[in-house]
């Protein structure tokens, strides 16, 4: 027999030599593993930087794991950024303009300029304004620089109620510059050359409705108050008014309104108008100008009696109406001998508006009015909405502003029954005299303050004339100065606080 082949035998214990070494080699790896954990190393002042895993070996000694420090990445901006810059108007814009009346090619021109205004005017606003009963063509100025329109403004003649008296008047109307041209007093020239127009047709007094207050009043010009507009919804009104009291009386019909009837809503109008400050002293052709501009929807008015086409009212008398503009009331009046008839007509008003699935109506008045109380239930919040619009007031002629109101401060001290004679004496950069009232009369003093006097800035001695200053609010907060105590007393009997009413109507674009 020949010798036995060992080769077999030779490959296991090679085998086994090595599944002892990697059994000893884990051994040790464990050993170095929990040695590690028991002793732990010391900690680095400096936080360790995060990494990530690379790669993962098995290996017979053990698991390799390799990492590698985590770069940071930069954020992803996904919107441009530009360095901010001061918005400065370029040289040439700088330089003055040419402020004159406006010719007849620039009318597409000033369109373009206007459609950036929030109540922008249409062509037909043009048209309507060559109908105007006072019309002339130098009270629309532009300013012109290097031959291009950078601004605008309007002067709109008006007859005004000042204590029961009308007032010649005027309003400054959309003022306009470009955005590119703002910041370069533009519009500070507009304004100056539109006053220098208002005296030249005689105006006594200026008026405008602005959001742009502040401007205005860098220039002398007084802010008398806010223009308020109420919002509310139809439903929760009409719910609130069915609550309240019914009105004692006759009942009344609503129904649209005839162009014949258009004398009888004058007459309202004016029984209302004379107790506030601001309200256009409306005539007949005014009035069918309003008409004829098409500045509202419709007009619903309340009759008392059979209502018959007739254009006496001998059947059926009109003693209230409204006037509205998509869901803008823009007037809501009623005869004062009707107590509460308001209230009727505004519930019309909301029954009109649910009818057409109107979601809000937006009442428009001063802010003495009580309706507003009314309209605001259905608001979000229980106070008049004033907006941002202010109306601004200046006095040009302050001697012609107390004659025409003179009458009524005579008969004002005579129904609260004071005889005897007082004075009263004005110190301001555009006037100075006094007014001094005897025997039921009223008469003035130019250039005479006597012993009580008031002394006052221009813009503070428009808002005592105006109705909308308390002499003793003024003198605490610094801007009135009076001689005596006996002063203050005669202004608040003088100029009692009036309420504020310049109506929409007649500032409604066509």
């Amino acid at each position: 027999m020949g010798r036995p082949d060992r080769t077999p035998k030779r490959a296991s214990h090679t085998g086994q030599r090595l599944a002892a070494a990697a059994v000893a080699a884990s051994k040790q790896s464990l050993g170095q593993l929990v040695t590690a954990v028991k002793r732990p190393a010391k900690l680095s002042k400096k936080p360790a930087a995060k990494s990530k895993v690379v790669t993962v070996e098995i290996r017979p000694a053990g698991t390799v794991v390799s990492r590698s420090p985590t770069k940071k990445r930069t954020a992803i901006r996904h919107l441009p950024q530009h360095p901010v810059l001061p918005l400065k108007p370029p040289s040439w814009m700088l330089e003055e303009c040419q402020v004159a009346p406006a010719r007849a090619g620039d009318q597409n021109e000033i369109l373009q300029l206007l459609s950036g205004l929030p109540a922008a005017p249409s062509k037909a606003e043009f048209h309507a304004a060559v109908d105007h009963p006072d019309h002339d063509a130098a009270n629309r100025l532009v300013a012109r620089l290097a031959g291009r329109i950078v601004g605008h403004v309007e002067v709109v003649p008006r007859s005004v109620l000042v204590s029961g008296g009308a007032v010649p008047a005027a309003v400054v109307d959309r003022v306009a510059v470009l955005p590119e041209c703002r910041g370069a007093g533009h519009g500070q020239r507009l304004v100056r050359a539109a006053e220098d127009r208002m005296r030249q047709i005689g105006a006594v007094i200026g008026f405008s409705r602005t959001r742009i207050a502040a401007s205005f009043n860098e220039l002398g010009w007084a802010v008398l108050g806010r223009d308020c507009a109420t919002p509310g919804r139809p439903t929760e009104i009409l719910a609130g008014l069915l609550e309240g009291p019914a009105r004692e009386g006759d009942s009344v019909t609503m129904r649209q309104w005839r162009h014949v009837e258009l004398p009888a809503i004058l007459r309202i109008y004016r029984q209302n108008a004379a107790r506030f400050i601001g309200p256009s002293d409306r005539s007949e052709a005014y009035s069918r100008w309003l008409v004829s501009r098409g500045g509202f929807d419709s007009i619903i008015v309340a009759l008392m009696g059979q209502d018959r086409y007739d254009l006496h009212e001998t059947t059926a008398r009109i003693v209230g109406y409204a006037i509205q503009s998509g869901n803008r009331v823009l007037e809501l009046l009623a005869d004062p001998e009707f107590p509460g008839l308001e209230r009727e007509i505004l519930a019309r008003v909301c029954g009109e508006a649910i009818e057409n699935d109107r979601q809000e109506i937006i009442y428009e008045s001063g802010a003495s009015d009580p309706m507003h109380a009314a309209v605001a239930r259905g608001a979000a919040s229980a106070s008049v909405n004033s907006g941002d619009r202010m109306i601004v007031a200046k006095v040009f002629r302050p001697l012609q502003l107390l004659e025409a109101m003179a009458p009524a401060v005579a008969a004002r001290l005579a129904a609260a029954g004071i005889k005897e004679t007082l004075e009263l004496g004005l110190d301001a950069p555009n006037f100075r005299g006094s007014i001094i009232v005897a025997d039921g009369k009223a008469s003035l003093h130019a250039g005479r303050v006597g012993r009580s006097y008031l002394r006052l800035s221009a813009d503070e001695l428009a808002r005592l004339l105006l109705g909308q200053c308390d002499p003793q609010e003024a003198a605490a907060a610094g801007r009135l100065e009076s001689s005596t105590q006996v002063a203050q007393k005669l202004a608040s009997q003088l100029f009692p606080r009036t309420p504020l009413w310049c109506p929409m109507w007649d500032d409604l674009p066509a």
